[in-house]
């Protein structure tokens, strides 16, 4: 098979799992309210699987492009977002960590305006193993009734359910503001460097659409130019 074809297939593959977790975070609370969070519980492992997978795959076939790495995001953080919300009518502490997470966009987009680097840090990757954790507990908790065991740790879980939730709400909570505090520390950084003070891109030209688009999937773009600002990429 030509070398092209078989690059464009993988990139496909990389993608599509992407994407896929981007589609069941947008169902996800259609199946909690018909299927209950039992099936949810399921479907939210195997999603947050998908971030695992897709990555891995995407350094070891070589095919990170800016295109995959947007996706990736966008699906994280709706995942969450949807997740905490759905933890958030069972146990309202699970609210606290969602208004984090909406910081932390917030701050990566100040920080994006003025010409820096939004990648995720080491504490960020290391707060979506623990969010992802958590959640996954969290929902496997409260779907522990449905199998009606008569084991006494699982009677143990099952009336411990909203206190155990709640631990896991702050712990969550605290690895989101550490994260938070990170990137608000970058985000100064930027601030305050005399070369990426909200750069001039006003004087320079935009690239066009199609080149943009072009380079969003282009693998070698990528490699050459993730370490720089994401702004800057829509400019020559």
């Amino acid at each position: 098979m030509n070398k092209k074809v078989l690059k464009t297939i993988e990139l496909i593959l990389v993608n599509t799992i992407t994407m896929t977790r981007l589609i069941g975070a947008v169902i996800l609370p259609f199946i909690y309210y018909y299927y209950g969070a039992s099936i949810v519980s399921i479907i939210i492992i195997c999603l947050f699987l998908t971030d695992t997978i897709d990555g891995f795959l995407a350094r070891k076939l070589k095919v990170s492009t800016f295109f995959g790495s947007l996706i990736d995001g966008i699906s994280d953080k709706l995942l969450n977002f949807i997740s905490f919300i759905l933890l958030g009518f069972i146990n309202i502490f699970m609210f606290l960590p969602l208004i984090i997470e909406i910081s932390i966009i917030y701050t990566m987009y100040s920080t994006y305006r003025y010409g820096g680097n939004v990648q995720s840090s080491k504490t960020g990757k290391i707060k979506t193993i623990i969010l992802d954790i958590c959640v996954i507990l969290s929902f496997i908790l409260i779907s522990l009734p449905l199998f009606k065991s008569k084991l006494s740790i699982i009677n143990f879980l099952i009336i411990n359910t909203d206190i155990i939730i709640t631990i896991l709400s702050f712990i969550t909570l605290t690895s989101c503001l550490i994260t938070l505090f990170d990137y608000m520390k970058k985000n100064n950084e930027t601030r305050e460097n005399p070369k990426s003070i909200k750069i001039k891109y006003e004087n320079k030209s935009k690239k066009p659409v199609k080149l943009i688009v072009k380079e969003l999937f282009d693998t070698k773009y990528y490699s050459e130019h993730k370490n720089e600002s994401i702004m800057k990429q829509f400019y020559i």
